[in-house]
């Protein structure tokens, strides 16, 4: 079980179909690498089958404050058969990946240092306006200090890293931290490997910020 399991509104998001394809793959990776959220996200599937089937009334009209807390309430009472997992072929050099991840992955795909910190890996998801990302910290390397100017979504798909909200390893999901700095570094140990979706380009709060930034939010960076 995740120590940082994404918020349950982001799965009910997800469960319905409504996220962007960037926050949707990195939902996805978190759910194949988290048992509890893929309960979750598989009861909230057979729920919602059964509500509509049940009431035929477009959902939006039966939405109020409390009613994710409602829906949550009766998840344990809805049975779920489990879906086969099919083998996936991992291309060399990526065993770590999880299987959601493998059909984005093509052959010749290599990492490249970025500012001579960390390793990239960027993927084309089309349809989205998210940068959506593999990044690779090195054990005790950290990404520069930065905020955000919109939502940004990571999971861990090997090793781990701290920052300035708490320690997150493989399985767990942050969104944010907002207009928080923070500066990543890798756990010690293996190097980390996570996925990061953007929704706007990161602020680079450091002492190299002004003049990298209008690099940063032309995407050359």
């Amino acid at each position: 079980m995740s120590r940082h399991p994404a918020p349950e509104e982001l799965l009910l998001d997800y469960a319905a179909g409504a996220l962007p394809a960037g926050p949707s793959l990195a939902v996805e990776l978190h759910v194949a690498l988290d048992s509890q959220s893929k309960r979750t996200v598989e009861r909230l599937v057979a729920l919602g089958g059964a509500l509509i089937e049940r009431e035929p009334a477009p959902i939006e009209a039966r939405l109020d404050e409390t009613a994710l807390e409602r829906t949550l309430a009766r998840l344990e009472a809805v049975p779920v058969e489990p879906k086969p997992s099919l083998p996936r072929h991992r291309h060399p050099g990526f065993d770590w990946a999880p299987a959601p991840l493998v059909p984005h992955l093509r052959p010749g795909m290599d990492w490249r240092r970025v500012m001579g910190k960390f390793d990239e890996i960027r993927l084309d998801l089309p349809g989205d306006f998210h940068r959506v990302s593999l990044l690779r910290l090195e054990s005790g390397r950290g990404l520069p200090e930065h905020k955000h100017s919109g939502y940004e979504y990571t999971v861990v798909l090997q090793g781990g890293y701290t920052d300035e909200t708490g320690n997150y390893g493989v399985g767990d999901f942050a969104v944010g931290p907002g207009s928080v700095r923070h500066e990543p570094i890798a756990d010690p140990g293996e190097p980390c490997i996570a996925m990061i979706v953007v929704e706007k380009p990161i602020v680079l709060t450091g002492p190299w910020g002004r003049w990298l930034n209008p690099l940063v939010s032309r995407g050359l960076i």
